[in-house]
């Protein structure tokens, strides 16, 4: 399998997105350099998981300056028990925002998702982001959500939780929103 995602690499064309064989602590400071909150989240006291699956673009130099991952989700919507890729862990290098970059992680985060068979995706963001998301085809979850955390504690997720239908007809359920996991 071919893990790039786009044609390149070429000066005036898209971003090279590659599958990354791994992502840490290590890669997302490449990204954005240390710091303990770089998503600004950790105001909401929630445990969060690594993803499994990561994508990539690297600069002309070698240098991790985007990145997004997926992990695969338990969900009950509405009373419906249902699967959903999560999407998270998207960000870019400071010096190299506003160049599409973002748009291609999530873009090839998202088309691998299909390839799985996935119905829907699923993450969470600040609300300053949720524009972004919906140029993605996302759609804010109407209903509250609850996740899991350490020692079988639940919590009301305080960020934006949107989802995006991944297959022709996926609709969402109504209903109230309980992911059987950590949030990713």
């Amino acid at each position: 399998m071919d893990d790039r995602f786009s044609p390149g690499p070429h000066p005036a064309g898209p971003p090279v997105v590659e599958r990354l064989a791994q992502y840490g602590r290590a890669e997302q400071e490449e990204i954005l350099g240390p710091g303990e909150d770089p998503y600004g989240v950790a105001h909401t006291g929630l445990t969060f998981l690594p993803k499994e699956i990561h994508f990539g673009v690297r600069a002309a130099d070698g240098r991790l300056v985007a990145h997004t991952g997926l992990l695969q989700l338990p969900l009950t919507v509405g009373g419906t028990d249902l699967t959903a890729m999560g999407v998270g862990g998207v960000c870019v290098a400071p010096d190299r925002r506003h160049s599409g970059l973002a748009r291609a992680v999530v873009g090839a985060a998202l088309d691998h998702a299909r390839t799985l068979g996935h119905r829907y995706a699923l993450l969470f963001c600040r609300p300053p982001l949720a524009a972004f998301y919906r140029g993605f085809g996302f759609r804010e979850v109407a209903e509250g959500v609850t996740v899991e955390q350490p020692e079988g504690r639940l919590a009301e997720m305080p960020l934006r939780t949107m989802w995006a239908p991944l297959a022709p007809g996926a609709g969402w359920p109504e209903g109230p929103v309980r992911l059987r996991s950590l949030p990713m």
